[in-house]
């Protein structure tokens, strides 16, 4: 399965808003399968502690929590207009945004964020 960075910020999003223990409500129109994939590398990268629960090979509950890594690297592209900045700046440089690992992807909408306060 391909990484979407998308779809991590939007459940990354999701996350911080539902209590930690809690089952997320995803929409329908989002893969459970991709969803608890995605749950999985992101606890793998240190950003969520992942908790889903399986029932016949299938994702049965997903419930996630994040780390304070996770917390940093959603700060960093939390706000749409850094976000779209950078998902802009990547095509800029021929950069798909699944291909470009995450630490990349965070120091590039920090640089966005910093240039909005003049600092370089």
């Amino acid at each position: 399965m391909k990484r979407d960075l998308n779809l991590v910020r939007e459940l990354l999003l999701l996350i911080e808003s539902n209590d930690d223990r809690r089952e997320l409500i995803i929409p329908e129109d989002w893969d459970r399968e991709e969803v608890a994939y995605h749950l999985k590398i992101l606890d793998q990268a240190g950003y969520v502690k992942n908790n889903t629960q399986w029932a016949d090979n299938k994702p049965f509950r997903l419930i996630a929590s994040m780390t304070w890594d996770g917390h940093e690297f959603l700060d960093s592209v939390k706000n749409n207009g850094i976000w779209n900045k950078t998902k802009e700046g990547m095509l800029k440089k021929g950069l798909e945004l699944g291909s470009v690992p995450i630490d990349i992807v965070k120091e590039y909408a920090s640089l966005q964020i910093k240039s909005l306060f003049g600092i370089s």
